[in-house]
């Protein structure tokens, strides 16, 4: 039987795991579906890939920033933290399907290889999430997050 503090946690790993395998199932699904008729220029989709790229690998770090300072925050506050913590962990897993979204974008465009570049960023950060999963579960345990 769950306790009222793994409740919260396993709802935020669903929501979480739901926000990294739906876009990464359905994105470049649509990505081959969906044939756009005016494709940029070469150059302009090369600096977009590389812009969208510098983007997510930004959103990326902006992600493990925040989930430090609402872990820490959600381990100091009196209860009930479990929701503080299941905030951080659908705030993070947000973050990571964002890059899928950036994905789907620059596929639309005509860059499929820039696509696949993010979905796999994507499924990295949803890989690193799992990771660091105990760090949820210490939070909602209230022992210091580390």
């Amino acid at each position: 039987m769950e306790t009222d503090t793994a409740r919260p946690l396993a709802t935020a790993r669903c929501i979480a795991t739901l926000l990294y395998v739906l876009p990464l199932i359905l994105f470049p699904i649509i990505g081959r579906m969906v044939k756009l008729q005016a494709v940029p220029k070469p150059e302009v989709l090369r600096l977009l890939g590389v812009a969208l790229l510098v983007v997510g690998l930004a959103d990326y770090a902006v992600s493990l920033f925040l989930e430090q300072k609402m872990l820490a925050q959600a381990a100091r506050a009196p209860r009930p933290a479990p929701t503080q913590v299941l905030t951080a962990a659908i705030v993070v897993a947000s973050f990571g399907a964002s890059l899928a979204i950036y994905g789907l974008v620059i596929t639309l465009l005509g860059a499929p290889g820039w696509g696949a570049v993010l979905y796999v960023i994507c499924a990295v950060h949803g890989l690193h999430l799992m990771v660091r999963w105990p760090r949820y579960e210490r939070a909602v345990e209230r022992e210091p997050y580390l």
